[in-house]
C-alpha cells in the first residue's frame, strides 16, 4: 500500500481508487504476486534438495550394495555346509528306504510261500493275488 492509499489521497470521489481497480482486484493481485514468489522459492528449495540428496542416494546405494555382496560372501560357506548336510541325510535315508522295501519284499514272498504251502497240503489250488478274497 502506498502512502496515498493509506491517507485516502488517492482515492476518487466514487471511492475506488485512483488505478481504475477495485480493491478486491488489488487484494487478489497482491495474492497471486505472494504465491507466485512462494512457488518460486519452493522451486528453489526442491531443486537445492534434488542437486545435494543426488549424492548422498549414490553413498547409500553403494552401502546396501557393499551390504549385499558381504551377506553373499557369508551365505556361500552355510550353503555349502548345509548342502553336505542334505547329501549325508539323503544317503542315508536312501540306505534306509532300500532296505525297508528288501525287507517288505522278503516279507511278502515269505507269506506267498506259506499260503501255497497250506494250500498244497489242503488239497486247494493256490489262490492268484489278483483275485479277490472272499
Amino acid at each position: 500500500m502506498s502512502m496515498n492509499d493509506q491517507t485516502g489521497q488517492g482515492e476518487e470521489p466514487t471511492g475506488e481508487p485512483a488505478g481504475g481497480g477495485s480493491p478486491r482486484r488489488e487484494q487478489v493481485e497482491k495474492a497471486r504476486e505472494l504465491g507466485e514468489r512462494w512457488l518460486g522459492q519452493l522451486q528453489e528449495m526442491i531443486e537445492g534438495a534434488g542437486k545435494t540428496a543426488g549424492p548422498i542416494l549414490r553413498d547409500v546405494a553403494a552401502k546396501a550394495a557393499e551390504l549385499a555382496a558381504v551377506a553373499a560372501e557369508n551365505a556361500g560357506p552355510v550353503a555349502h555346509k548345509a548342502a553336505d548336510v542334505t547329501e549325508h541325510v539323503g544317503d542315508r535315508l536312501a540306505a534306509r528306504s532300500k532296505d525297508l522295501a528288501a525287507d517288505l519284499r522278503r516279507a511278502a514272498e515269505a507269506e506267498r510261500a506259506q499260503g501255497a504251502a497250506g494250500t498244497e497240503e489242503a488239497g486247494e489250488e493256490p489262490k492268484s493275488d489278483d483275485a479277490p478274497e472272499a
